[in-house]
């Protein structure tokens, strides 16, 4: 994501926390989540709010990314074989990303 971008998602994360946020607050998070998708990332902080009360932090994001595209994947098992449930909330933002996405490119 761009620094801009990186801007944008902390604002809508001060909107639910109200975090100050600065310009280095800005950079501070790009360095740690600005190789990440953001429109991911900004899933990735709704499903933290949604499913927590730990203040957010940039870990967070990355693992609801990882969240997220682990979802995209579709059923999957484990090691042993069992099937893993599926992380149905995170399957719901893996969509949404993934239909906003195809109207944007028809």
């Amino acid at each position: 994501m761009t620094i801009d971008e990186t801007a944008t998602l902390l604002a809508n994360i001060q909107l639910i926390d109200n975090r100050r946020v600065e310009e280095e607050t800005i950079i501070a998070w790009h360095v740690l989540v600005g190789d990440l998708d953001f429109t991911m990332s900004l899933e990735a902080a709704r499903l933290h709010f949604r499913d927590s009360t730990e203040y957010l932090k940039p870990a967070h994001v990355r693992a609801g990314v990882e969240r997220i595209l682990l979802a995209g994947l579709g059923s999957r098992q484990d090691e042993f074989g069992n099937d893993i449930e599926t992380d149905g909330p995170a399957l719901a933002a893996f969509q949404r990303i993934s239909a906003s996405r195809k109207e944007l490119s028809a």
